[in-house]
């Protein structure tokens, strides 16, 4: 097997070390469930893609921004998938990070209930036990489209790919250049679920340490008053149930003070 260098710069400490041409970030940070994806050159990566010859490569904890917003953002796809798993003709808009949690807009017949919620959290805790796969792909316009074909609001963002930024909102789905899709995979490496994302994501569902539903709202899709309204979907997660519940304080006392 031929081997090549990269470089690990962690707590500035840089090491340079000789691997195998298949190494990924799993293969060096594995063991430590701390460490959820790695940044490659500046950008950040999945953990389970094939590092490149000569690559700088940083380790990314789930406590740090970036290991927050992937949490977040891999839960908002978990939040997604039991959402049309318990309502089939759910359509999907877009579920980014933002502080402190996330959201998930749909096209659904209803407003979401209490009693939804509930269901929801449930069979987003049955998800994360599978231990579900991320798989990420990249794919072409035409491909996502063929893929995508029943999501009306996804196949807008790949079409207007070149105008969303890396920084809004739609920009979490899509950028200027390469399409990707997630698909969640169950251990049999079936697709239980799929979704257009730039990611990055958590390598699986079962490393979400800890989350809860919030609220639901209305939205207008895309923030404009002229287009559909959808239900909003808001949640939070947090790398340990110690710090969801500090959070979930914060908030009822909050609430006693306003």
């Amino acid at each position: 097997m031929s081997s090549m260098s990269i470089t690990i710069a962690a707590d500035g400490v840089s090491q340079q070390r000789v691997t195998d041409t298949t190494t990924t970030g799993l293969d060096l940070f594995g063991d430590d469930r701390t460490i959820v994806a790695v940044r490659v050159n500046g950008e950040l990566w999945d953990l389970n893609r094939t590092l490149p010859e000569d690559a700088m490569v940083e380790p990314v904890a789930i406590g740090s921004p970036d290991g927050l917003n992937i949490l977040r953002h891999s839960t908002a796809h978990v939040a997604a998938q039991a959402v049309q798993s318990l309502q089939a003709d759910a359509k999907l808009g877009i579920g980014p990070p933002i502080t402190d949690g996330f959201y998930y807009d749909f096209d659904v017949p209803a407003p979401f209930t209490p009693d939804d919620l509930r269901d929801i959290e449930k069979t987003m805790i049955k998800i994360i036990k599978e231990r579900q796969r991320f798989r990420r792909r990249a794919v072409s316009d035409e491909q996502a489209r063929t893929e995508l074909a029943a999501e009306p609001y996804k196949l807008e963002l790949i079409t207007d790919k070149s105008s969303a930024s890396n920084d809004d909102e739609a920009g979490a789905e899509v950028g200027a250049g390469e399409l990707t899709i997630y698909d969640n995979l169950r251990r049999d490496d079936s697709v239980a679920w799929k979704d257009l994302c730039r990611g990055p994501h958590l390598p699986h569902t079962g490393y979400i340490p800890a989350f809860a539903l919030t609220r639901n709202s209305a939205a207008y899709w895309r923030g404009d008053q002229r287009n559909n309204q959808l239900q909003r979907l808001y949640g939070t997660a947090w790398p340990s149930r110690d710090e969801l519940k500090a959070y979930e304080t914060r908030l009822a006392e909050a609430a006693k003070r306003d």
